[in-house]
């Protein structure tokens, strides 16, 4: 019996379970063609290829899949086809096309009324369609465990470290039962997909072609890669080895007045928190948990990615447990930072950065940044609405920015919200983890990464005398 005949038995059980989206015979009789945007890391794929699944037993095919990312790139992805089911899942940005859109983050923005909604904070979004939207289980159990074990980083329960979640290359272990080497195949698509998700159409064609397992996912992903030519899963292990040497070796002794002055990749240890400027050389290869590699000791590991984003998060392989949330911790620091960031940003502007990824990712059909979406995130905060040219801003919004004109660009000038909203709008996270972002509305990085910096010192002396609790 092969390798992956023994895994496929892990497949056999299957468990009923009652529910459901609302009015999905409603709209099976209306559609029978369905498009499927997804958030590009193991938890959107697999939440699309569970929803391909669910669509097909109400007899709606499954014709394309997107990819989705927050920022600018959210903006370039295509309008749906005419006569096709658009559907949303695993992203807490909704979107009036929408008809389907489930997710399972702590808040959701832009939901269209009328839109069939499934919001329930979980694990994995794929593990609420699998095992509760679907009345028949979708992903063989074991496999949603796997996947919400990734989304959620639930490492230190289950005693994985480091190089458990960061191998890219599987060989059976004939020392381990089947459900040990089935647990480090499910890791392996995790990092596969992560390494492959930039090449284009290489999400897209694995939710079209993969079936609702782990197993099937692996068999497209091997098969993707050699069909295309992408870095075999040995280059992408031995890149990822010589990224945690490297990063090793960007380790820097100094005190918290030194982390304004930290290189690109460079990071210190201030109490039990990491404190790290950018990633440095990830062009042969990176992986996300490689401080807590290095650091295996440390509680906490805060970022800033000179995009205009910056994290800060718990080390997910130590059992001890977290006694502080992180999301209210960032946000308590950066209110000492609210004066400096009531700066008002122009409509025109904010328009201008989210559609910036069109001209490079996007088309004349992307969706573009609409007034819809402008008023689902800013438009309690918005100034200068009033006066009864509402209709006339909409109408430009909903144009593309390349698109207009002189005087409409003028007229969305008039429009504003504080920088300040556009970061909380943008932020978010939950006690684990948690992303400040949307500083690059200040302008250039000349102007938002000093700001930034004295941002991430502040969270440094927050957290300096904080622990993870056993």
């Amino acid at each position: 019996m092969s390798l992956i005949e023994k895994l496929q038995l892990l497949d056999d059980e299957f468990v009923l379970n009652e529910s459901g989206i609302r009015n999905i015979n409603a709209l099976s009789k209306e559609y029978k063609t369905a498009e499927i945007y997804f958030h590009m890391d193991t938890d959107g794929v697999t939440s699309a290829i569970g929803m391909k699944e669910y669509l097909k037993k109400y007899g709606i095919k499954t014709v394309t899949a997107h990819h989705i990312q927050y920022g600018g790139s959210e903006y370039a992805v295509p309008k749906p086809r005419n006569k096709t089911l658009a559907v949303l899942v695993d992203f807490a940005h909704g979107k009036p096309v929408m008809k389907i859109h489930t997710d399972h983050h702590e808040g959701q923005v832009g939901v269209e009324k009328g839109t069939s909604t499934s919001f329930v904070q979980t694990p994995s979004n794929a593990a609420y369609i699998s095992q509760v939207i679907s009345p028949n289980d979708l992903f063989p159990p074991n496999d949603v465990k796997i996947i919400s074990t990734v989304d959620s980083a639930d490492f230190a329960s289950q005693g994985l470290q480091p190089d458990d979640i960061m191998r890219a290359v599987f060989k059976l272990d004939r020392r381990f039962k089947v459900e040990k080497n089935h647990k480090a195949m499910g890791f392996v698509v995790n990092t596969l997909l992560l390494a492959y998700k930039g090449k284009k159409g290489f999400l897209e064609n694995l939710v079209m072609q993969a079936k609702p397992s782990l197993i099937s996912m692996y068999n497209v992903i091997t098969k993707l890669a050699k069909d295309a030519g992408y870095k075999p899963p040995e280059e992408v292990e031995s890149g990822k080895m010589n990224y945690v040497k490297q990063q090793a070796g960007n380790t820097v002794q100094g005190k918290i007045s030194g982390i304004k002055s930290l290189g690109n990749g460079e990071h210190m240890m201030i109490g039990s928190t990491i404190v790290q400027y950018g990633g440095g050389n990830m062009r042969n290869g990176y992986d996300r948990y490689t401080p807590f590699k290095n650091h295996p000791d440390a509680d906490f590991f805060t970022v800033i990615w000179p995009m205009g984003l910056l994290q800060l998060s718990k080390n997910p392989f130590k059992k001890a447990g977290n006694p502080y949330h992180l999301g209210d911790i960032a946000m308590k620091v950066l209110q000492k930072f609210k004066s400096k960031l009531m700066k008002d940003v122009t409509l025109d502007y904010v328009k201008y950065v989210f559609e910036r990824d069109i001209k490079k990712l996007g088309s004349a059909q992307s969706m573009g940044f609409t007034f819809h979406d402008f008023a689902a995130l800013f438009e309690k905060k918005a100034k200068g609405l009033k006066g009864g040219f509402g209709e006339m801003i909409a109408d430009i919004t909903n144009k593309k920015y390349a698109q207009l004109s002189k005087k409409q660009k003028d007229q969305l000038k008039r429009i504003s919200i504080p920088l300040w909203d556009i970061i909380v709008a943008q932020s978010g996270g939950h006690k684990d983890i948690t992303n400040l972002q949307g500083f690059a509305f200040m302008g250039s990085g000349k102007e938002y990464l000093p700001l930034m910096r004295d941002v991430q010192t502040e969270i440094a002396k927050e957290m300096k005398d904080k622990h993870l609790e056993e």
